[in-house]
């Protein structure tokens, strides 16, 4: 009789699942705190009422989770006749995260000048951002995209791809381009655009961050007491008597109202016309060629800076697919151009 050998096999322990990526998000989300503000510095604000960011985690590679809190009202982002939160109120809320994550997670230093070249925003789903009895709880997911090939010490280039969430509800996306140089390089590119005549700026870029303004035509006007200005919040005018031009069919052009007094569009001394101005004026002129509707995408391409002693005019014609081709222009140079699309 043959007598076999018993063999006792232990179990093999199964190896613990690794934990999703996604689902590690998701906690990081839910644990963002909107208790307080960021510094103001961290996204160049003068006032501690102008941030919008509260917190901010490491979600991955180049990838990040901003909060923010959005106010119900504000001096400058009121709800649209819709119901929802000001259109703009999320550009800028996009503009600081930007700044905000170039500072903490890329060893920009405060004090650098960020010259925006591209900035959009597209709301897919309005509902989500209707203001309620509170103010809106604001997450964005952020990937950051930085050229190949490793940082040039000089600049900082990057662009910032951002999904927009209300209550884990994805309701708008954004993306943000962005140079960023030290102040004695940002005094010589001024210096070379104003001595050039041509205010130029870095191919594909303009900027508006600090530095002193200057003294402007446009005086220091008092808010909303400009003519034929029932709003202070806005900024366009009708196109002189003396410079009305011909134009096609559909187009309409008005000028520009800079006051570097204003405590909104100027709430730090600019040494150019500020991006958020134009962007606002851009807004402004496709609501008033849609016939009032309310901004839903709005996609800008920043050229040349604006000088502040100088007429910009604005310019919106409607295309055929429904949307709004915008420029904004001074003395022959185009220093914006945007398309947008209203509700």
């Amino acid at each position: 009789m043959s007598i076999g050998v018993l063999q006792t096999v232990l179990p093999v322990e199964a190896p613990t699942p690794v934990e999703p990526l996604e689902s590690l998000v998701r906690e990081a989300k839910e644990g963002l705190s909107y208790d307080r503000t960021i510094s103001r510095r961290f996204v160049h604000r003068a006032s501690v009422t102008e941030v919008f960011l509260t917190d901010a985690a490491v979600a991955g590679a180049d990838r990040f989770l901003v909060g923010a809190q959005l106010p119900r009202n504000h001096a400058l982002y009121r709800p649209e006749t819709t119901g929802q939160c000001d259109f703009m109120l999320l550009v800028e809320t996009v503009r600081q995260a930007g700044i905000f994550l170039s500072h903490r997670y890329h060893d920009v230093p405060l004090g650098h000048h960020f010259i925006f070249k591209a900035l959009s925003l597209r709301i897919s789903d309005p509902a989500a951002l209707r203001v309620g009895c509170g103010p809106l709880a604001v997450v964005l997911d952020v990937k950051v995209v930085t050229p190949a090939g490793g940082r040039n010490p000089r600049r900082f280039d990057a662009r910032f791809d951002m999904v927009i969430e209300v209550g884990g509800r994805e309701c708008a996306r954004a993306s943000a381009g962005v140079v960023v140089i030290d102040g004695v390089r940002y005094g010589r590119l001024r210096q070379r655009g104003r001595a050039a005549g041509t205010a130029a700026a870095p191919p594909g870029t303009s900027a508006y961050e600090t530095s002193p303004y200057e003294t402007s035509p446009y005086g220091t006007s008092a808010h909303g007491t400009a003519a034929g200005a029932d709003d202070d919040r806005y900024v366009l005018r009708p196109v002189p008597a003396a410079e009305e031009r011909t134009r096609p069919a559909g187009v309409r052009e008005w000028r520009l109202h800079v006051d570097p007094a204003h405590p909104g569009y100027f709430e730090h001394p600019s040494d150019h016309v500020p991006g958020m101005l134009l962007l606002e004026a851009f807004r402004q002129a496709a609501r008033e060629t849609a016939g009032g509707a309310a901004l839903t995408t709005l996609d800008a391409d920043f050229a040349v800076f604006g000088e502040l002693a100088e007429a910009v005019a604005v310019e919106a014609a409607p295309t055929e697919d429904g949307r709004v081709r915008l420029s904004a222009t001074q003395g022959g140079r185009v220093l914006a151009t945007a398309v947008a699309r209203c509700a």
